[in-house]
């Protein structure tokens, strides 16, 4: 029998009430003022609104190398108190959309998209942050790159639980994965890892606004591509007004690994260019 996502969500709400029955008496039970989830700062996951122009050197799909775009909106909230006290556990949701898109051949512009959505139950326990993530993911080709290569779609429909730990110790923080997919349509070896390194400058004033230096460098490695091993890196700038929480980064970035994009998941992808993001 398979378990689809929203039992899978509903699971994992209720285990949280039961491992927290005092939540229900906390005030701010719904929607909390609780910290985000850390996304480490060079993964290739959207964060917020973001764009990419990218020079690909080694490609996965048809195309072969050339310029592309990536664009993408991501962002988790913090939607469900399930914990007070010493150590708070807050459930989030998040949600994340991908598409690629040529810049050489505009007839066949969207190679692919790929879509992430699931829940997060965090625990704060100071310098660290626990996070287990559950989520369904799916990828679906671009019709016009479809006809044009003959090609056809995979079924890259996948539920996937990840366990994540980070560590902030001052401007550095340290994060590593676990991750084993429940549920797949595909008979793929289920077990991945990544780890990630990120630092943050202090804040500097910039023409009115708050700055900070960011760099970041992200690997991963799943089972299904033989753990091989992906890496990527990010540098750039932050900036955001003196009394609001939203950002603008512009960045550098690089990859070489593994493809990001779910229906060329057997093929090796390499690029770098510029990233702009906004931040919800």
């Amino acid at each position: 029998m398979q378990i689809r996502f929203p039992t899978l969500l509903a699971i994992a709400l209720g285990l949280g009430a039961r491992l927290c029955p005092l939540s229900a008496q906390a005030d701010g039970l719904l929607l909390p003022n609780a910290k985000r989830v850390a996304i480490p700062l060079a993964s290739p996951r959207a964060e917020g609104i973001v764009g990419r122009i990218i020079q690909v050197t080694r490609a996965e799909s048809q195309f072969g190398p050339e310029r592309e775009a990536d664009v993408a909106m991501g962002e988790t909230f913090p939607v469900l108190g399930l914990s007070r006290g010493r150590i708070p556990v807050m459930m989030h949701l998040g949600a994340e959309v991908y598409g690629r898109f040529s810049l050489d051949d505009p007839g066949t512009s969207l190679i692919s998209s790929d879509w992430v959505v699931g829940i997060h139950t965090v625990a704060d326990l100071g310098a660290w942050q626990i996070d287990l993530h559950i989520y369904h993911e799916s990828s679906h080709l671009g019709d016009e790159y479809a006809e044009h290569f003959k090609a056809t779609r995979l079924d890259w429909t996948r539920e996937v639980a990840t366990l994540g730990a980070r560590y902030q110790r001052g401007r550095l923080g340290i994060s590593g994965y676990a991750s084993y997919t429940l549920i797949d349509k595909l008979p793929l070896a289920k077990p991945a890892a990544a780890f990630a390194i990120d630092y943050n400058s202090p804040h500097r004033q910039f023409l009115g606004s708050q700055a900070r230096l960011v760099a970041g460098v992200y690997t991963e490695a799943q089972a299904y591509a033989g753990w091989k091993v992906s890496s990527a890196a990010r540098v750039g700038g932050v900036v955001r007004g003196q009394n609001s929480r939203r950002e603008m980064g512009l960045g550098l970035i690089y990859f070489d690994g593994i493809s990001t994009q779910r229906q060329f998941y057997k093929a090796k992808s390499r690029y770098y260019g510029l990233e702009l993001r906004f931040g919800l």
